[in-house]
């Protein structure tokens, strides 16, 4: 029971993530159900919110003639029209997204943090922040008792939520994930400048340009290992097949580290174990909570790499969750692609 009661708890996590990962936005949906209803209706609320879509999101000087050490007011309008003001820095913030909140650890804005997400785990000082509760439902009376100056959420917060706060002249900004590192980096800038650390984020996205562009480097150098095939198994068995297809973020991820995704051969989320099967990649990502089912479930047991020793366990955060961290994914599969290389070399 306490096996089935995790894995639960995981999928639900999963399907979070791809609701995330969809770009969808609740802010304009009518839930009043729990976790897992509000995940399975989120496809649903991003139709009703067609008709406030706007272009990408941009953060820009309310007032340009602003005073260049200060970028406040700040306005910044969000993928989907919603314009929040920011009149001055701010020094209190809660955050009900697991991915922003480690995007403020990295930026060392983490002593203005004072309220989280139930998801947040990383890193392990987060769990000293008072939770207010999921990531689509939070307890929308608790944030509004700790009076922070602005409150940031993913595309997954629900319509009911956001008006309660912003009825409550609380701003609030929707930061939605991209599909690309470059989206990515924009995203992280955002973010840096409505936490109030602009001259933070401005050297962490140089950092992360940078980071980029060495590996992207790479690519116009090395010998690319086209035909070292990953496979991230985002979620599987009963509840499904998930993997990052092509034009995803994860889909990026591999293709940076210099190697092809297995799913390259579908867009969006979902796959098939008769494609996983018959595409048999080279190598196997896993999320660490799922390797021992992964590996002793057929058919998936069936598999080269399974049968061969080439399944990874790996933290999912850094596939799933877009910050910093992402390029540890990078080079975890650049490591396999160079060990694999050098094992067929030896036996050449």
């Amino acid at each position: 029971m306490r096996k089935e009661h995790y894995m639960k708890k995981k999928v639900l996590a999963v399907l979070l993530s791809l609701a995330v990962f969809g770009g969808v936005v609740c802010s304009c949906s009518n839930e009043t159900a729990d976790e897992t209803e509000a995940s399975a209706s989120s496809e649903a609320a991003a139709t009703e919110n067609e008709e406030t879509e706007a272009p990408a999101e941009t953060t820009e000087a309310a007032d340009e003639t602003e005073a260049s050490d200060s970028i406040y007011p700040l306005t910044y309008v969000d993928i989907y029209g919603n314009s929040t003001v920011i009149e001055s820095e701010p020094q209190t913030i809660v955050t009900v997204s697991p991915t922003v909140t480690e995007i403020i650890y990295a930026l060392g804005a983490q002593d203005k943090l004072i309220g989280r997400s139930d998801y947040d785990d990383y890193p392990m000082e987060v769990f000293d922040v008072p939770s207010v509760g999921p990531i689509d439902l939070p307890d929308t009376e608790l944030i509004a008792s700790l009076d922070p100056d602005i409150v940031i959420v993913s595309s997954i917060f629900s319509e009911e939520a956001y008006n309660s706060l912003t009825s409550l002249g609380i701003p609030v900004a929707i930061v939605v994930d991209e599909d690309s590192f470059e989206g990515m980096i924009e995203v992280v800038g955002d973010i840096a400048d409505l936490a109030g650390v602009h001259d933070a984020g401005v050297e962490l996205t140089a950092e992360l340009s940078e980071e980029y562009s060495s590996y992207a480097d790479l690519l116009e150098t090395d010998a690319v290992a086209k035909d070292t095939t990953f496979y991230y198994a985002m979620m599987f068995g009963e509840y499904g097949d998930y993997t990052g297809g092509a034009g995803t973020f994860i889909d990026e991820i591999i293709t940076l580290a210099g190697a092809s995704n297995a799913a390259g051969d579908v867009e969006g989320w979902s796959y098939s174990v008769e494609q996983l099967i018959a595409n048999d990649p080279t190598f196997i990502l896993v999320p660490d909570w799922a390797y021992d089912s992964f590996i002793t479930t057929e058919p998936y047991s069936s598999l080269t790499a399974v049968q061969e020793g080439r399944v990874i366990a790996v933290d999912a955060n850094l596939f799933e969750r877009q910050g910093p961290r992402n390029f540890e994914a990078v080079q975890l599969i650049r490591d396999a692609v160079n060990s694999y290389e050098a094992e067929l070399d030896a036996a050449a």
